[in-house]
């Protein structure tokens, strides 16, 4: 095989993955606007204490981190997404508050390394 062959194929790898993650990404964040018992999510305002978080949103938002660890793992390969632009993804959703306290809630059982750097990603936003 040519270099020149090696390099088309890594580059329509590299599309075709693009393609499924932002399929992905679609089919997840667009299965909220079908659900509206998952509204709540994105509300700056939510308050866990009065009302604490469902299964639902709790399953959705396992589901969501487990989206941003994929990304985190692609973007690490140096491929499609930056770590940049993903820690600014990871600042803007996991401070709200649903998001927040189901990660706090479940993050010791997250890859550590993934852990750190969401945990590193929230704290640059407090500061």
């Amino acid at each position: 095989m040519t270099a020149a062959m090696a390099r088309r194929e890594a580059k329509a790898r590299e599309v075709e993955n693009l393609l499924t993650l932002t399929e992905l990404h679609r089919e997840l964040w667009n299965g909220i606007s079908k659900r509206p018992e998952l509204k709540r999510i994105f509300q700056a305002d939510a308050n866990v204490l009065k009302k604490p978080i469902t299964v639902a949103e709790s399953e959705f938002l396992n589901l969501a981190f487990v989206h941003f660890q994929t990304g985190w793992t692609v973007a690490r390969s140096g491929a499609l997404i930056s770590l940049s632009d993903l820690k600014a993804d990871v600042r803007e959703f996991f401070a709200l508050p649903l998001p927040r306290s189901v990660w706090e809630n479940t993050k010791t059982f997250r890859n550590p390394e993934f852990a750190r750097f969401v945990n590193k990603s929230l704290s640059i936003n407090h500061h």
